[in-house]
Parts: C-alpha cells; structure tokens; sequence
C-alpha cells in the first residue's frame, strides 16, 4: 500500500539520524549510505522511532479515540462537530504552496491535510510515512517548503526543541503553521505538559517572522470544554470511570453552543478566554 513515487520523495529528503548522512533504499527497507544503519519499512512507515500507543493509558476517553482513530473519516466528523474550530486550518494555510513541495506534518496522527503532505508520527498510525519523535526528525537542514503541527505541541515533553526541530529543517523563507492549546483541562494523549497564551505562543514562536496568529478554538469553547469537566468532576462523587463517562455525555450534551464561537471568536476580548491559538509563520 506504500507509493512508490511518494517513497522516493521521502527517502531523498531523509538522513540517518546516527551519522546525518544520506538513506538509500535498500532491498524493502531503507539504509544509510555511509554507516550502514538500516531502517525497517513496516505497513508503509519508514520506522526510526515508534511507540505502541496500546496500554499506555487507563484512560477510557484514551481507549475511546484509539478505536476511533480506526475509522479517520467518523473521527474527524466527530472532532469538527464536537469541537468548533473558528481559526485558519492548515489546508487553507498551505494552499497556496504548490502540489509536490515538500511539506511535512509533524505529529499528524492519523490525519490527511493534502495528499502530497508527509506524515510524521512516534505512533505509526495508518497513513503515518514515517514514524520519528517531533525532537529530533530525520529530515535534512533546510530540506521542506512547510512544515504543519496541529494541536500536538502540549503533549511534547520539549516543546522548544520541537519547535527548534521544525525550523532546522524548513528552507529560509519556508512556512510554518502550528496550533497551541490556552484554556482548555488535561487531556491524556497519553501525556499532556503545556499550555501558551498569546503572548506565550509568540514566545515560543519567536525565531519566525509572525505572518498570522489568531484565535483558533474559541472562547465558548474554552468555557463548554472546563464546564463539561467540572459537571463531571462533581456528579462522579469521586469516581474516576463514573467521571469519564460523565466527560463524554457533556461533551455531546454541550457541543451545540460551540457554534456561538463563529460570532465571539472575532471579539478583541476572546483572546484571554480563548480555547487555542494558531500561528503562521515565515523562517527568518
């Protein structure tokens, strides 16, 4: 099920992460053209580093969007309806960078923005092309047009050096596009470390010339997503499955009024309330 064309343009972009030279591909793997290091292709992913996702959480809200990952296409139509996202998304962020650049979407999951984009993942999901911790990418200096992190930084134990990351390998002049929680509570994927405000957004951002940040998860969501859990937290009476369940039903029960965030999400004040930011930006 592995592109040929799309491998190519992978492996030519790719280097050994022992030595930081060339791959090749080598019989149905791929190999380093100097040291020999050999890189296994399994299910379509070229593996430099991965993690089984499975029982590394006791969480049934975890185990919930787990299976639900199986299915992209219901689980994306979930996430857009219990979740409403006001912000720029990155398909319309990079639709002016011509088909065939090469784009990567660092800790994507299991989601397909553009056909031609590379996905990156420490989980290899199907649709995942290379599995590789966001901290230290097997991509070439100065080797992509654009590189997407959508709603992922929190759960990196090294945020800056993933952000670092990310601009090693962006040519000068290349975009970058990256989505930052604010208010919103724990959410296990399975860890979860960070939260940016604005001001922290630029923070962290700041090696970038800033073309665009914004709200992207707005302020009623923000509000329903901490309501939802304190409504869970004191109708459990201490019950932690009794408190997951109750985590879901609001969630469904309060989606409705997310959509209010279409009007309040364009308000100056939404800014200190708001659920998530997103950044564009342009490598200095």
């Amino acid at each position: 099920n592995y592109n040929v064309f799309m491998l190519k343009r992978i492996v030519n972009s790719l280097m050994c992460l022992s030595c930081q030279e060339d791959l090749l591909i080598f019989n149905e793997d791929v190999k380093c053209a100097k040291c020999g290091r050999i890189y296994k292709i399994e299910n379509g992913t070229v593996v430099f580093s991965a993690e089984n996702i499975k029982d590394q959480s006791d969480s049934l809200i975890f185990k919930l969007k787990c299976f639900l990952k199986k299915y992209p296409r219901f689980f994306f139509f979930l996430y857009y309806t219990l979740g409403t996202f006001t912000g720029k998304s990155a398909k319309r962020a990079i639709k002016d960078i011509p088909i065939g650049s090469l784009i990567l979407n660092v800790a994507s999951g299991i989601n397909t923005i553009r056909n031609d984009v590379i996905n990156i993942d420490v989980y290899p999901f199907l649709g995942v092309h290379v599995a590789a911790d966001a901290q230290k990418l097997p991509f070439k200096n100065s080797s992509c047009d654009a590189v997407i992190c959508e709603v992922s930084l929190e759960h990196i134990k090294d945020p800056v050096l993933a952000v670092q990351e990310m601009r090693r390998v962006l040519k000068n002049g290349g975009l970058i596009y990256i989505t930052l929680p604010f208010i919103q509570g724990f959410h296990n994927s399975p860890s979860d470390y960070y939260r940016w405000t604005k001001e922290g957004t630029r923070e962290l951002l700041k090696d970038f010339k800033e073309k665009e940040l914004g709200i992207f998860g707005g302020p009623t969501y923000a509000f329903t997503s901490i309501l939802r859990e304190w409504l869970a937290v004191i109708l459990s009476f201490n019950s932690e499955s009794a408190y997951q369940i109750l985590s879901i039903f609001f969630l469904v029960v309060l989606a409705p009024f997310n959509f209010l965030d279409y009007i309040f999400s364009r308000y100056s004040p939404a800014k200190n309330i708001a659920s998530s930011f997103y950044f564009i930006g342009i490598k200095k």
